[in-house]
């Protein structure tokens, strides 16, 4: 693998994160319109047509025989079970309180590695993810009127993260083997193939064609919202170690966060700008002179 400057897979992973506050912002423009299930359906199966003609343009998939079930695996925990945990999740929580609770992503991140010994965990990581949470915290709504069932939602999204760092840790090592945007075609393709599969199968899937005018939000969030960032996100993953990567997830509720002052004019508060601060704070900390790029 061709070494690359020690600032660019943070850089994109950062910019991945980043996006995802943007999806964040343009799902809850069409929520009320097309339900969750079918938006990552769709959301998916748009990220895997944009994805998987151009992982075949690269070359000729090289995975070997033993590697391919468990990438498949990797897939349909991320690619399948996320995206309805998520949703689902939301049906009994606040987007704040759910946001928090993700924003842990990073800590389990560092628990994973240091339990498999795959990563060194230093105080530096430990301080940065502890600023990332303290960041999301300043600017998530924990005062919002919520349902009775907060906790089993807050639970579900605890399992979501659970998901998403073991994902982290464990597909670093065929992203770092193989090339990432065919191992990140291969991950996607399988979960949403189980994904559309299992919808379809128990009537979850609603196949009404959604409104004229949110197909560009549908193209939008399943393009440059779907397909680009989780190939930035993934190729991060094969040039750093994956506790690295993860911490730039602090950054997704705080774009959220700005451009709903921008776009849905809501308002602009020293918390906000505290957390991102903090966010930024804990990136710097976490990747500070860090030497152990693959």
């Amino acid at each position: 693998m061709r070494p690359v400057k020690s600032y660019l897979p943070i850089l994109a992973a950062c910019i991945s994160t980043a996006m995802g506050g943007a999806v964040a912002v343009a799902t809850r423009a069409i929520v009320d319109v097309v339900d969750p299930v079918s938006m990552g359906v769709i959301r998916y199966g748009i990220a895997t047509l944009c994805l998987v003609p151009v992982a075949l343009l690269v070359g000729r998939y090289n995975f070997k025989r033993a590697d391919l079930l468990p990438m498949a695996a990797l897939g349909v925990m991320f690619f399948g079970i996320f995206p309805v945990g998520f949703a689902m999740s939301l049906k009994y929580t606040t987007a704040g309180q759910g946001a928090l609770v993700l924003s842990l992503m990073p800590v389990l991140n560092m628990s994973f590695s240091a339990l498999l010994k795959r990563e060194i965990i230093t105080p530096r990581k430990v301080l940065g993810a502890a600023c990332i949470v303290a960041g999301v915290t300043m600017v998530v709504d924990l005062s919002a009127e919520q349902s009775g069932d907060a906790f089993i939602g807050n639970a579900i999204m605890f399992l979501m993260a659970i998901l998403g760092a073991m994902f982290n840790t464990l597909a670093r090592p065929y992203l770092q083997r193989y090339n990432q945007l065919q191992a990140t075609s291969w991950f996607m393709l399988s979960g949403w193939l189980v994904l559309f599969a299992v919808t379809v199968a128990t009537g979850s899937l609603s196949f009404s064609v959604p409104p004229v005018d949110t197909w560009w939000v549908l193209l939008f969030i399943g393009s440059l919202g779907g397909a680009f960032p989780i190939f930035l996100f993934n190729w991060a993953l094969g040039h750093i170690e994956s506790s690295l990567v993860s911490v730039a997830l602090g950054l997704n509720p705080l774009t959220a966060a700005i451009l709903g002052v921008w776009l849905l004019s809501e308002p602009f508060t020293w918390s906000l700008a505290a957390g991102l601060a903090f966010v930024l704070l804990g990136i710097t900390f976490a990747n500070w002179r860090s030497q152990k790029y693959a």
